[in-house]
């Protein structure tokens, strides 16, 4: 009978997961969400020569792709020291029932801005700052968009490759502002100044590897 629920409540789940628009109510989808993570872990198969893991309590699904799940936990409230949520990260694979723990974000992650120069730059997982949005890439459920706000000022944004663990931290301190359809390139966000004061924004496209197609100004995106 749990089986019959578990897997009722991903159908449910899946009309909600994902960065962009969403077709159900936020009640309804936190509820989905959060009775999907804690259904996840009876699934938990043994897998061979690594410990056996489960998803922890409190769990919640941020997306899915092709039956893989990717689930944050809150770990500590933001606080006067600490303007940003610290999250860690899981992900589930629903065919084998396999628990990996991906990374912790880490409120301490190195400045990597006078490094990039317009272009992305390499990161270890131990330095993804925070994740307030966490999603599948379309179309290329390999990568993962993690984003949040660590300092209360800038959006940090990265892609996560989660074949190779390898991460990627972008030149945006705006953040997501869409995919392409294929999902091929990204739309970031960013300001700039004015010589005579005040800021603009800025719009920049890349593809997923990093590579600037255009730059656009815009005073509102």
């Amino acid at each position: 009978m749990r089986n019959k629920t578990f897997f009722t409540l991903i159908g449910v789940a899946l009309l909600v997961g994902g960065c962009g628009n969403r077709t159900a109510s936020t009640q309804d989808a936190a509820q989905a969400d959060t009775i999907l993570a804690e259904e996840v872990p009876d699934t938990v198969q043994t897998v061979s020569q690594e410990p056996t893991q489960t998803l922890p309590d409190g769990s919640v699904k941020a997306d899915e792709a092709n039956g893989l799940f990717v689930l944050t936990k809150l770990v500590e409230k933001a606080s006067e020291d600490n303007p940003a949520d610290i999250r860690s990260l899981w992900l589930y694979e629903r065919k084998t029932g396999r628990v990996d723990s991906l990374l912790t974000t880490n409120p301490n992650a190195e400045l990597r801005w006078s490094n990039m120069n317009g272009s992305p730059v390499e990161v270890p997982l131990t330095q993804i700052a925070a994740a307030d949005k966490v999603c599948f890439v379309p179309g290329h459920p390999q990568l993962l968009l993690v984003e949040g706000c660590p300092e209360a000022r800038n959006i940090w944004t990265y892609i996560i490759d989660l074949e190779k663990k390898t991460a990627r931290q972008f030149p945006s301190t705006e953040g997501l502002i869409a995919f392409s359809a294929s999902g091929d390139t990204l739309q970031l966000g960013a300001y700039r100044y004015h010589e005579e004061g005040g800021r603009y924004s800025v719009v920049r496209t890349y593809t997923l590897s990093g590579q600037l197609i255009k730059e656009e100004e815009s005073e509102e995106y």
